[in-house]
């Protein structure tokens, strides 16, 4: 009796993408589940290795690859290759795709910055890439910064809000990209108002931007609470002050990506569609967003309380006026006037920012979370949850990891 041959499957990132490691663990996590195979990948090894090169004259049985090239895709289509695709700039090809909610993380930018009290709020991000990647090609729009700015001004419209758009492009010219871009982000920060919320496409763009904006003496987080997208550590740590960033569903997208791939090397239907996009939720939050903008004192230190005892219990806007010596009804009306929700509305806010964070960084019960967080029991915090999010915990979870 011989054994099943196992099947070689490459899969390829740009060296920039750090959250490929994510990617990696879904992809290994569904093996784990399903079969074994035989992974390849461009590493650099400092030539300890022997090199795999994964271009259009790569062979094997399937590919999970963030773009390629139009040589690539005839080569690969000839071969008979299983392709799968994780890059939104791609979803027109022949290859079934695999890319992240943009919307749904440009909203999710708009939620966090909404929290912090702003009245201006800005987008930048890429009309076209700054440097050829040799994969897409210079002078292609960027599908997936158009759908973040789209997200992010949903999410603010739904608050009353409209923010300024605008869509970079680094002009062709002599020298390093980095000084051109440099000065531009440095003119862009000349016209923006202050203080603003500004959300940028990805944390290269964000980091770009907070070194510009330290040469002219623009503050961060005082005078612009940034935040990035895709919450690439080396970005975002590698930065003065650190980056907060909308998460990237790394692990469930590999997961993904290695179940459809499953599918047409076995010659089944790919399941959940040609296209498939994978919920974008959650702020990982540091230094760069670390501020309240808030102009009425009164509101901001009602909002510091409010946040502070969130964590572990629900405050009662009576309990938050007494402490602040006003009534009831004026810190409603100051808090509607100047931060746009009520006592009440920011409370509840606050309680499930903090539930999101149980559920997403943690494999904690909804019993356990209840008891952290005040609730009577996991009932409680449920029917709660769920008037607030629409979601069950359990199904908010499950979507943010598979």
């Amino acid at each position: 009796m011989t054994s099943a041959r196992l099947r070689r499957v490459g899969v390829r990132f740009p060296p920039w993408i750090s959250h490929q490691r994510a990617v990696f663990d879904g992809i290994i996590d569904f093996m784990r589940a399903h079969e074994p195979w035989i992974l390849e990948a461009p590493i650099d090894s400092s030539g300890e290795l022997a090199p795999n090169v994964i271009d259009a004259h790569w062979r094997g049985d399937g590919l999970i690859v963030f773009r390629y090239t139009d040589e690539e895709r005839k080569a690969w289509r000839a071969a008979g290759l299983k392709v799968v695709n994780l890059s939104t700039e791609c979803l027109d090809g022949p290859f079934p795709s695999v890319a992240p909610d943009n919307a749904g993380g440009g909203a999710e930018a708009a939620r966090h910055l909404l929290t912090l009290g702003l009245e201006h709020f800005v987008y930048i991000g890429r009309a076209a890439p700054f440097v050829d990647d040799q994969l897409t090609g210079l002078n292609v729009p960027r599908q997936y910064s158009l759908e973040r700015a789209q997200g992010f001004r949903e999410g603010l419209a739904a608050a009353g809000h409209q923010p300024k758009v605008i869509q970079l492009e680094c002009p062709a010219g002599e020298g390093d990209v980095w000084r051109r871009l440099r000065e531009i982000y440095k003119e862009v920060l000349s016209r923006l108002p202050r203080p603003c919320g500004v959300f940028a496409v990805d944390d290269l763009l964000a980091h770009g931007l907070l070194q510009a904006a330290q040469e002219v003496g623009v503050r961060v987080p005082q005078d612009l609470a940034l935040i990035g997208c895709n919450d690439q550590s080396h970005f975002c740590y590698a930065a003065t002050p650190s980056l907060s960033s909308v998460t990237y569903p790394g692990h469930a997208i590999g997961l993904r990506a290695a179940e459809v791939l499953f599918a047409l090397m076995h010659g089944r239907p790919v399941p959940g569609g040609r296209v498939q996009r994978v919920p974008v939720t959650g702020v990982t939050i540091r230094e760069s967003t670390n501020v309240l903008a808030i102009r009425d004192p009164l509101v901001a230190e009602g909002v510091r309380l409010i946040r502070t005892q969130a964590a572990t219990s629900a405050p009662r806007v009576g309990e938050i006026a007494e402490a602040l010596g006003v009534s009831v009804s004026l810190l409603r009306q100051r808090f509607l006037t100047s931060f746009g929700v009520s006592p009440k509305e920011e409370v509840d806010r606050a309680r499930l920012d903090i539930i999101r964070h149980w559920l997403t960084a943690t494999d904690l019960g909804s019993g356990e979370i209840a008891a952290r967080t005040g609730f009577a029991d996991a009932g409680e915090l449920r029917r709660f949850f769920r008037r607030g999010t629409g979601s069950t915990p359990k199904d908010y979870r499950r979507l943010r990891r598979t």
